[in-house]
């Protein structure tokens, strides 16, 4: 290799590292803090102030999430590799930017007091946020901690944007899982739920 040469793969390796990474956007999925709203896009290098006993969820594009809690003054941070879907943010952002009474997020609901967990291993806890793994055999099963209230649940596939509605009416722990919007290994999907808790 000659001294030009090596020359020219040297620049271009410190020029690779000089350039800026590209911020990746990330969509609120929760929030207590003031001025973040659910929907709202954020990039990951962006300085959110979250005060003190509030705390900000976010999903990027790659599906991963990062929950932020206060006192925190800073960027969120990657949340993936940078290399997610585009559309998921979009999608996501704009299921989640509805009506106040509204709460909204990946598999869970807003409660005063934290529910005792399930006793079934295979329901899936509409509470958390998260991976939930499902028996083989037999119909999907959701399950909420506090059934004192009727709720109006829909559940989004975020690959296809398939919908199914249903409501959970009160006193029932659990709702079968609707079959207009199939399981899938691998697949994510977003529970929400209106009406009071």
């Amino acid at each position: 290799m000659s001294i030009r040469a090596y020359w020219l793969v040297v620049g271009v390796v410190l020029a690779a590292i000089a350039l800026p990474a590209s911020a990746a956007d990330l969509v609120v999925v929760a929030s207590s803090a003031p001025g973040v709203a659910p929907g709202s896009v954020v990039k990951s290098d962006a300085v959110l102030k979250i005060p003190a006993g509030t705390s900000v969820t976010l999903i990027s594009g790659t599906g991963k999430t990062v929950t932020l809690k206060g006192p925190h003054s800073g960027p969120p941070g990657a949340g993936g590799d940078g290399a997610g879907s585009p559309d998921l943010i979009a999608s996501l952002s704009g299921l989640l930017k509805g009506s106040e009474r509204e709460t909204g997020a990946l598999g869970t609901m807003r409660a005063l007091a934290p529910p005792a967990p399930p006793t079934d291993p295979w329901v899936i806890d509409v509470g958390q946020s998260g991976d939930h793994c499902v028996a083989a055999a037999g119909a999907a099963t959701l399950w909420r901690g506090s059934s004192s209230h009727a709720r109006f649940v829909s559940i989004i596939d975020l690959k296809d944007n398939s919908q199914a509605d249903a409501d959970w009416p009160a006193g029932a722990a659990t709702l079968a899982w609707p079959s207009k919007v199939p399981l899938a290994d691998g697949s994510r999907y977003l529970v929400r739920m209106k009406g009071s808790a």
